[in-house]
């Protein structure tokens, strides 16, 4: 009798991202409109192939971002809706009301002249979304990295985080350090293979003045990325979301240089963020 080909690792894979939904649709019942349930279930709906409730828990994502005026995930929900088609009245109701409040938040923006370089940096990157480190972690629920309990409580931590005023930096890696994670060094190494970004201690940098100004302060903090150090022409990089592949392209581009990209653990990114603070103090 032949195997059933479901048998095994895919077998409770699947299991599993069933149980997640199960679990994030209980989640919506009592708070409908939790964004990182609405986000999660898109992700994993996705996953599966069911484009309708795909679609649903977009649409329901879209009416949460404009009653909350978020501009800033307005235009990357909408392309993510407009995948869809324009044949869908919900998808051109809702597509219309973030263009609106793109619209509006867009009027609503002095313009800045800018003095620096490295201010343009900080002002023309794609803004931070909670929905990349989701997805980040998701990976890592797929890959059996993390249960359906932690995949659970690193959303709910990344949700509040992100909605924080204190500036820190917000990523899968820094709630799992937080959560005192047991197996980060294997997490680790697995996205470092997986992304091809090797682990860099960055504690056996000593971060050149020329090199910490590279990138504005303040961007280092919100998008987890900062250059450690320079060869020749090239610029050597650590990114806390190795997978968001928008924001090393766009490093590189206002860089102006090749990058060369690795991950650190988040203690050191930490430490040396306070390096550079208290260098340039």
């Amino acid at each position: 009798m032949p195997a059933d080909k479901t048998d095994g690792p895919q077998r409770d894979a699947e299991a599993e991202i069933w149980n997640a939904i199960a679990a994030f649709e209980k989640i919506l019942e009592a708070i409908p409109d939790d964004r990182s349930s609405l986000e999660t279930l898109s992700h994993a709906y996705e996953h599966i192939g069911d484009q309708s409730k795909t679609l649903e828990y977009l649409l329901r994502l879209g009416d949460v971002i404009v009653r909350e005026c978020d501009a800033e995930s307005a235009s990357y929900l909408r392309e993510k809706l407009e995948a869809f088609g324009s044949s869908d009245e919900e998808v051109l109701r809702v597509c219309s009301s973030l263009m609106q409040l793109q619209s509006e938040a867009d009027k609503a923006t002095p313009v800045v002249e800018v003095a620096s370089p490295s201010a343009i940096v900080g002002q023309s990157a794609p803004a931070f979304r909670v929905a990349d480190e989701l997805a980040f972690a998701w990976r890592l629920f797929e890959a059996g990295e993390l249960t359906q309990e932690e995949y659970a409580g690193v959303a709910q931590d990344l949700s509040e985080m992100s909605t924080g005023d204190h500036l820190s930096t917000v990523s899968v890696l820094h709630v799992l350090e937080n959560r005192a994670y047991s197996g980060m060094e294997r997490l680790m190494g697995r996205v470092a293979r997986d992304a091809g970004t090797p682990i860099v201690s960055l504690q056996s940098f000593a971060i050149p003045s020329d090199v910490q100004s590279l990138l504005p302060l303040e961007f280092v903090i919100r998008r987890g990325i900062l250059v450690f150090d320079l060869i020749a022409d090239d610029a050597l990089v650590v990114v806390m979301n190795p997978y968001d592949k928008a924001l090393r392209e766009h490093v590189e581009a206002q860089l102006g240089c090749m990058c060369h990209f690795f991950i650190s653990s988040p203690l050191e990114f930490d430490d040396a963020v306070v390096r550079i603070r208290e260098a340039s103090e």
